[in-house]
C-alpha cells in the first residue's frame, strides 16, 4: 500500500513538471483530530483517530490521498484496538464525458479486528451536473450513484456490497442570501454469509438527507439519517465501518470557516445509535472532529 500511494504521487507530481508550462496544479491538504464517546457501552470505552487528507488536481484529474490511524480503548481489561486505514482514489471531472465526474478508488484496512484485518474496499461513482443555460451558469442539481465492494477474508471469508444513489439540488444563492443546498444519499447494504458474521439479515437500507449553507467564507452543514447499516462505506469511500455494529440511526452538524489565504476550519459533531451485534446492548455513539485545512 506505501508504494502504490508514493507511485501514484509521484505519477501525479512527475505529470504536473512535464505540462507546468500548461496547467497549473493545485491541491487541498487537511489534518483531522477526531473524539469518540460510547455512551451506554459495557464493551468500548472511548476512540481516537488522527487523518491526514491530501488532493492533487490538474486540469480534469484529481488524486486524492488518506491516511488513518484509530485506536479504540476496551472496558474490563480488554486490549484495546489499534487500526490504519489507506484510500486512494483518481477523480475525473468532464475529461471522459461533459458535465460528468467519476471517481475509482481502493480503501485498504490494517487492523487487530481479526474479522476484518486485511479487509479492502474498491469502488466507483458516477455523478451527472446540471447547470444554467445562460450566464452566469449557476449549478442547479447534480445526480449520480456509488458502488462499493468490500472483501473480509481473514477468518469468516464474506463480502459486502453497498450501492449509494445520491442528488444534490441548489435551492438558492445569490450575493445577499448566500447560498443553501440539500443532499439526499441512499444506502443498500447487502452482507454475503450474513449467519457466519452473526447478522440476521442480508439487506439493510437508510436515506440520509442534509442542508448545506454558504456565506462568504462561512459554511455550515446540518443532516441525519434513518434505517440500518452494516459495514457501512461512508465520505466518498474514505470512511469504512469495518467493525460489527449495527446502526439505527443519526444526526449530525458541521461548522466551518474558510480564510482569503486558503486556510480552512470546521468543528463537525455527530450523534450515532447502534447494537452491538455480540452484545445486543444498544449504544449512543457521539463522534467529535476538529479539522485544520489549506487550499494552495
Amino acid at each position: 500500500m506505501r508504494k502504490l500511494l508514493l507511485a501514484c504521487s509521484a505519477f501525479l507530481l512527475g505529470l504536473s513538471e512535464a505540462n507546468a508550462q500548461e496547467v497549473k496544479l493545485t491541491g487541498y491538504e487537511a489534518f483531522y483530530g477526531t473524539y469518540i464517546n460510547y455512551s451506554g457501552s459495557d464493551v468500548k470505552d472511548k476512540g481516537e483517530s488522527a487523518t491526514g487528507y491530501l488532493a492533487l488536481t490538474m486540469g480534469q484529474d484529481t488524486l486524492q490521498l488518506g491516511i488513518s490511524l484509530t485506536r479504540i480503548s476496551y472496558k474490563n481489561d480488554q486490549p484495546d484496538l489499534d487500526q490504519q486505514d489507506f484510500t486512494v482514489a483518481y477523480t475525473n471531472t468532464n475529461g471522459f464525458l461533459r458535465n460528468h465526474t467519476f471517481t475509482f478508488g481502493l480503501h485498504y484496512i490494517n487492523s487487530d479486528d481479526d474479522l476484518t484485518d486485511g479487509g479492502f474496499t474498491l469502488f466507483f461513482d458516477g455523478t451527472y451536473s446540471s447547470y444554467q443555460k445562460t450566464y452566469p451558469y449557476l449549478f442547479n442539481w447534480s445526480g449520480g450513484i456509488g458502488f462499493y465492494y468490500t472483501s473480509y477474508s481473514n477468518t469468516v471469508d464474506f463480502n459486502v456490497f453497498q450501492v449509494t444513489p445520491h442528488a444534490t439540488f441548489r435551492l438558492f444563492s445569490d450575493y445577499k442570501r448566500g447560498a443553501l443546498y440539500t443532499d439526499v444519499t441512499g444506502y443498500g447494504i447487502y452482507v454475503e454469509n450474513k449467519s457466519k458474521v452473526g447478522l440476521g439479515d442480508s439487506n439493510y437500507y437508510s436515506l440520509d438527507v442534509a442542508l448545506r449553507y454558504y456565506y462568504g467564507g462561512l459554511d455550515v452543514k446540518f443532516g441525519g439519517w434513518a434505517g440500518e447499516q452494516v459495514f457501512a462505506v461512508k465520505n466518498s469511500g474514505f470512511v469504512v465501518y469495518n467493525l460489527k455494529e449495527k446502526y439505527k440511526g443519526g444526526v449530525y452538524g458541521e461548522l466551518g470557516y474558510t480564510f482569503r489565504n486558503g486556510l480552512r476550519v470546521s468543528l463537525n459533531l455527530s450523534i450515532n445509535r447502534y447494537k452491538e451485534v455480540d452484545t445486543g446492548e444498544s449504544v449512543t455513539q457521539t463522534v467529535g472532529t476538529l479539522s485544520v485545512g489549506y487550499r494552495f
